[in-house]
């Protein structure tokens, strides 16, 4: 069955559920702490919780927090409280371990028993259920998973490609430039951008930098700005990509993270990235803007993000952000390789495509006051047709182990059946030996975010707008005199002994 004709049978099945299972009596309120995008929260709201409530006659508040900051100084806040409200809420992945190593989520067998969860825990799949564990332990109800995929304007690429080799001369100057060598030796633009290494990628992007569109000329890549997670983990995967540790991600030491910044120098001193990212700063919700004005041809993305920019037609409350949306390309993100290439001019590092896969997990606060309520919730929200409907409709990867494993058979074709089949196939490209490539799992992930924000702030950002010098040197020099040594304080006596060099 199709998951949109799938939606449909769903909502049957829930009106089926609830038929004379009404609770009598005065409803209960039960605060449940988020953070959706509107559409989605919406829909959560009017579509997902409704039956719960009739079921178990109560009431759901819903709550939101704007950050990981937030999320966590709220948590704190409710628990001193003399009656605590929050009994769920939704966590991304990237603070689990510390909501729970400082006491302020609970493992879930002090829930209900180790059973139970060991039972409903077996629901989900494989990589959603060991996310939700931290020591070992299960602490969390899989929400979602996600991963980053690449966005493109088939138009534009099609653009590029044919005008490549009028422009190859100036691109090859500018990179000699930068790594004394130029483009690959024996570098060819793939017109298949499924096909691209980082090479590829700016390539297109000097092309689109350099020509006139809606009047103007500007970079045309888009990218996360703003001081929070989003923009951090783009930089740490770019680093995954070249083939970082996690020791090394922890450390900033290595050269694939210096690699990384010396590309991110590469693309902003030579206007690839739009300058909205970091002049308004930019979030996703900026991305679709830029789509929609022309302002960026390509972009790495979530899945949620594809399903906003695509938007459905039927839909007034999700439009699409493309005049044509047949226009979106989807496929795997580039092949990491590095800027500095070797004397025969091949680059010293060979890379992968390989980058974290995250997402959302429900966790019950230790003050919670409606622990086992909020337990039967997050179930009640993952359930088979609620994944289903909530995936179809906002392009959220199922964590259900029935729907992930069966994907072929459960969503349609065309747009949506791609951004799905793209989206397993980078995720799988993210798995070894049956390892997961994640960011790191530490209790100040936080400050570590800020240290790549802040270093990528001064060593790409300011460093082109002061008009200093531009060069692996530099950056090396940069991350040593500064952002290592934060690092360093950062972790402590958890501070790896080999770490990269």
């Amino acid at each position: 069955m199709k998951l949109r004709r799938l939606a449909y049978v769903a909502v049957g099945v829930a009106a089926f559920l609830v038929l004379g299972s009404c609770g009598k009596g005065p409803k209960e309120e039960m605060t449940v702490l988020i953070r959706m995008m509107p559409a989605q929260q919406r829909y959560f709201k009017n579509e997902i919780l409704p039956a719960f409530e009739k079921k178990h006659n109560c009431k759901i508040k819903l709550t939101t927090f704007n950050n990981e900051a937030d999320l966590k100084m709220m948590l704190e806040l409710d628990a001193r409280k003399q009656e605590p409200s929050i009994s769920l809420v939704k966590v991304p992945f990237e603070i689990t371990r510390q909501l729970a190593e400082e006491g302020l989520v609970q493992k879930l067998d002090q829930v209900v028993s180790k059973d139970q969860v060991e039972k409903d825990m077996a629901t989900y799949h494989p990589v959603a259920a060991a996310l939700a564990m931290v020591n070992r332990e299960a602490y969390y109800v899989p929400r979602k998973l996600e991963t980053r995929v690449l966005f493109y304007r088939k138009s534009k690429v099609a653009e590029a490609f044919q005008k490549f080799e009028a422009s190859k001369a100036r691109i090859d100057a500018e990179l000699k430039a930068l790594n004394g060598y130029g483009l690959p030796s024996a570098y060819a633009f793939e017109a298949d951008p499924a096909q691209w290494d980082v090479y590829d990628l700016y390539v297109a992007g000097a092309i689109w930098a350099n020509e006139t569109y809606n009047g103007s000329k500007t970079g045309r890549i888009a990218l996360r700005g703003a001081r929070y997670n989003g923009t951090s983990q783009n930089i740490i995967d770019r680093a995954y990509t070249l083939g970082a540790t996690q020791d090394e991600i922890r450390t900033m030491k290595g050269q694939a993270v210096e690699e990384t910044f010396f590309w991110e120098q590469a693309f902003i001193k030579n206007g690839l990235y739009n300058p909205g990212a970091w002049e308004d700063p930019w979030r996703g919700s900026h991305i679709y803007n830029a789509i929609k004005d022309g302002k960026a041809f390509v972009a790495y993305v979530q899945q949620i993000d594809l399903f906003n920019i695509h938007g459905w037609p039927e839909d007034p409350g999700m439009p699409s952000y493309l005049e044509e949306p047949e226009d979106m390309g989807v496929c795997v993100i580039p092949q990491g390789v590095s800027l500095t290439l070797n004397a025969e001019g091949k680059p010293v590092i060979e890379g992968t495509r390989k980058i974290s896969t995250g997402g959302w997990w429900w966790g019950i606060p230790t003050a919670a006051p409606k622990s086992k309520l909020a337990y039967e919730l997050a179930l009640f929200i993952t359930s088979q047709t609620n994944n289903a409907k909530e995936s179809s409709q906002f392009g959220m990867i199922p964590v259900r182990k029935d729907l992930l494993d069966n994907l072929s058979n459960v969503f349609e074709e065309g747009w949506v059946g791609n951004i799905y089949k793209v989206s397993v196939d980078q995720i799988s490209s993210q798995l070894s030996d049956s390892i997961i490539t994640v960011v790191p799992i530490d209790k100040d992930y936080s400050k570590m975010s800020d240290n790549y924000i802040d270093a990528w702030y001064d060593i790409g950002v300011g460093v082109v707008k002061a008009n200093k010098p531009v060069g692996k040197p530099e950056v090396v020099k940069s991350l040593d005199a500064v952002y290592r040594v934060k690092a360093k304080e950062i972790l402590g006596d958890r501070y790896p002994t080999q770490a990269g060099k």
